[in-house]
């Protein structure tokens, strides 16, 4: 696998929950509090995947929800099939465990060292006020943020992706996509055009019929040398 850079890009786009931010940690802590006050006897990292997989990414593909409420309604399903006495509010405060969310260590350094060279952007699935908190956690380094509160479309869909590229005036062939997730981010990434380099912090394996990243790293330490920055 060898990552082209020709032609340069012009602007760096980021996933930000999960590459930039470590948002698992944070709802990790969360659900486990969340299951201990609601004396349920599951292991937090079996129900979290729960929530994930069989939920969450499920209403990701539904008539839209802002995603305070997404969060929210998909918790209170995880809850109702592992039997719980589920409360209307249950889950309501899950976005703000989101919104307190730190950057994974090596995020800061790495995006200043890029910011010297290229503009960058996020698109995230979150919501503003939610990702407003965490552009502030990054030192504000970003000069567009795209969220689905603004398209009223979750990734995969191609409308985060089109107005990241119209509000940067930047043709898709002078982009990078940066980003962790082979469920929303890689099948429209690739097949857009972006050339896309997938921050596999989980040493997950490509799922059958996900696009194929032109670049795979561990963590965000290798983007400076592989973007020339």
């Amino acid at each position: 696998m060898v990552f082209i850079l020709d032609p340069k890009p012009d602007l760096l786009t980021f996933d930000c929950y999960g590459t930039l931010i470590d948002w698992d940690s944070a709802l990790r802590v969360y659900m486990a509090d969340l299951l201990r006050r609601k004396n349920l006897s599951v292991e937090p990292d079996q129900f979290y995947h729960r929530w994930y997989y069989s939920h969450a990414l499920r209403l990701l593909q539904g008539p839209f929800l802002i995603y305070r409420e997404l969060l929210k309604q998909s918790i209170q399903a995880a809850l109702h099939e592992y039997g719980a006495d589920v409360d209307h509010s249950d889950g309501a405060d899950c976005g703000d465990a989101m919104a307190e969310a730190e950057p994974f260590p090596d995020t800061v350094d790495v995006l200043r060292q890029l910011a010297k060279t290229y503009r960058l952007a996020i698109i995230s699935n979150s919501q503003d006020d939610i990702v407003c908190r965490a552009d502030d956690r990054m030192h504000n380094l970003f000069s567009v943020v795209i969220t689905a509160e603004t398209t009223r479309a979750y990734k995969p869909d191609s409308a985060l992706f089109e107005l990241v590229l119209e509000r940067a005036a930047v043709p898709v062939e002078r982009t990078v996509h940066i980003a962790q997730s082979q469920y929303v981010d890689l099948p429209r990434s690739v097949p857009m055009g972006f050339r896309t380099i997938w921050i596999n912090r989980n040493s997950q394996t490509l799922n059958d019929g996900t696009p194929a990243p032109d670049e795979i790293l561990p963590d965000l330490r290798g983007l400076p040398a592989l973007l020339n920055a």
